[in-house]
């Protein structure tokens, strides 16, 4: 893809995605021109037989039957062109969204979480959207005005060629309107997208920090700077609208002068004042009128296609803000790598692993050898900024060491470097549980199968019951389609951490990440966690980070980190030994639950 694309290539190539619908439309606005020329025969020849030739009802028969079906044909058409366009404009959106989200998935949560969360729904939501006017609406409608116009030219003129030169000379004066407006619809939509951008991140930021505004009795100051913030955005979509609607009039003015035009020459051919472009046969009232009929048409495309510009400009704007996200580079591994399934228990060896934030001058960690050995449980300790979520998060593929390596080692099996390792496959093999458990709007069984689709719901249970929430279940009124989240039943903080543990026996994976697991828990429900944890990391590799000494307890050996740098890896005791690095946080109650 190349980084030079421009959004006007980017909505072109887009569209591929689309095309059929694409196609289905134009279509039925061409077969829609052809049923008026049908039309207009019907009625121009209706009137010279009744006007002029005054001839018997017998010769209307034909028109007359063809009149009404005709009618109904383009109406069905319209109708048709208007729902493929549309299906094609949800199509492609949906599409665009997908990859949108695909996209920020791999650029993983390090970079979403520098992104403001207003910004990026904004992009998700907003944005996506103001393509659909572009590809349901603009984009078959400029196909149309290369077809439709060539039609009517060629109906119109083997009758008058005069009359086909006034279609040909007057034609061009929208198109050319239509590229003076977009001059400035384009720098306007742009405008109002940023200051839907900053209206979304300051109201987001308001929200959030609402019961801190009321303790500091600023809150009516925040109301009226929200107010101000959406009365600047009001204003700059006036001005988008404002301009949109005059060019629409521009478009109907040159439109109804054109037709004028078209009309006046007839009058005159008419009163015997003008002898030209009628070939040699004259111009009679079918002529006449079937041109004039024909005329509005002939327009109609460029005028619709004015009233749809500014489409054109919104969508472009949305791609320059979309583009910089679909189009940027990030680490990929060897997509011909086949599918990686390990057959036994995981270590992971880290050998002069170095990896930096971007725009951090120091690194994150600094020169890690170390080795996970299969089926243990090594805890990682340290203060912060130590490097510990930064272990994690190359542990998981988020972040890419800048020197060193990571080597995945299966038992009896040459060890394979992670970056051979195609990113889906190994990350089905990690199971985490943070210190924030993600409960979705939804049933409790969606909620678990988020961390396997295919689970059954015997799975389900024997999930929540290693979890320690069986007696939890008996007690919600549906069961597994109780309704948890936003609009449904209200869980604890300590149901929340055990649904994650449940996710993660339903993953079923080889390698455990654990974030603090039972922070900000009670006693009775650090319990249960603590529980739920020994049954889940015996047979698996296990990665914990933890303050918490009776956590410590359950660890293989300790790793402590310090400013990126390997401070110590011992056991446990070894650490609290006299002397050792940990012997001031024995307590001198043993019972007693201390942090390190």
């Amino acid at each position: 893809m190349a980084s030079n694309e421009t959004p006007r290539q980017w909505l072109q190539r887009t569209a591929s995605r689309g095309a059929r619908w694409s196609r289905l439309s134009v279509l039925a606005g061409t077969l829609s021109t052809l049923v008026l020329l049908v039309q207009a025969w019907c009625i121009a020849t209706i009137a010279q037989r009744m006007v002029i030739d005054s001839t018997d009802f017998s010769a209307l028969v034909t028109p007359l039957l063809l009149l009404p079906p005709a009618f109904i044909a383009r109406g069905l058409l319209v109708r048709a062109r208007t729902i493929c366009g549309a299906r094609g404009g949800i199509e492609i959106r949906q599409s665009v969204r997908r990859e949108l989200l695909e996209r920020i998935a791999v650029l993983g949560p390090l970079w979403a979480r520098r992104q403001h969360s207003a910004t990026l729904s904004n992009r998700i939501w907003d944005q996506v959207d103001a393509l659909q006017g572009f590809y349901a609406d603009y984009r078959p409608q400029m196909l149309l005005c290369g077809i439709i116009p060539i039609i009517i030219l060629i109906a119109v003129a083997p009758l008058s060629w005069a009359a086909a030169l006034i279609l040909i000379a007057t034609g061009p004066l929208i198109p050319i309107n239509m590229a003076m407006v977009g001059i400035g619809a384009k720098k306007r939509q742009e405008d109002q997208f940023l200051e839907m951008g900053r209206m979304s991140r300051h109201f987001l930021d308001t929200l959030q920090g609402l019961s801190t505004l009321k303790l500091f009795g600023v809150s009516k100051r925040q109301a009226d700077e929200v107010h101000t913030t959406s009365e600047s955005f009001r204003r700059r979509t006036m001005r988008v609208l404002r301009l949109a609607f005059l060019s629409s009039a521009v478009l109907e003015f040159f439109a109804s002068v054109s037709i004028a035009l078209l009309a006046l020459y007839l009058g005159f051919v008419y009163l015997g004042q003008f002898h030209f472009g009628m070939y040699d046969h004259g111009i009679n009232l079918f002529m006449g009128l079937f041109i004039l009929i024909l005329a509005p048409e002939f327009y109609q495309p460029l005028r619709e296609l004015g009233v749809h510009y500014h489409a054109k400009a919104q969508a472009e704007a949305a791609a320059e803000d979309l583009m910089p996200i679909l189009n940027r580079r990030v680490f990929e591994r060897d997509t011909d790598q086949p599918a990686w399934q390990p057959k036994g228990s995981l270590a992971l060896s880290l050998e002069g692993l170095t990896a930096r934030y971007a725009g951090r001058s120091s690194a994150a960690l600094d020169d890690i050898s170390i080795e996970i050995r299969a089926q243990e449980m090594l805890a990682v300790i340290g203060p912060s900024g130590a490097g510990k979520s930064t272990l994690l998060n190359v542990l998981m593929g988020f972040m890419h060491p800048e020197a060193g390596s990571l080597n995945v080692l299966e038992s009896d099996q040459t060890p394979r470097a992670l970056i051979d390792i195609r990113s889906d496959d190994w990350q089905l093999q990690i199971a985490w549980v943070g210190q924030t458990a993600v409960i979705v709007s939804g049933t409790l069984a969606e909620n678990l199968r988020l961390a396997n689709a295919e689970a059954s719901d015997q799975d389900l249970l024997d999930a929540l019951e290693q979890a320690a929430l069986q007696q939890w279940l008996t007690g919600l009124p549906d069961g597994l389609d109780t309704r948890l989240g936003e609009g449904g039943r209200a869980v604890s903080g300590g149901q929340a951490r055990r649904i994650a543990l449940a996710r993660a026996f339903l993953r079923d994976a080889r390698l455990v990440l654990l974030d603090e697991p039972t922070a900000s828990l009670d006693q009775a429900s650090e319990r249960l966690v603590m529980e739920a944890l020994a049954r889940l990391c015996k047979g698996r590799t296990v990665v914990l980070l933890t303050h918490r000494m009776e956590l410590l307890a359950l660890a293989d050996r300790v790793l402590m980190l310090d400013q990126g740098r390997v401070q110590a890896l011992e056991t446990l005791d070894n650490l609290r030994a006299p002397g050792g690095p940990l012997a001031r946080s024995v307590s001198a109650h043993p019972s007693e639950t201390r942090d390190v």
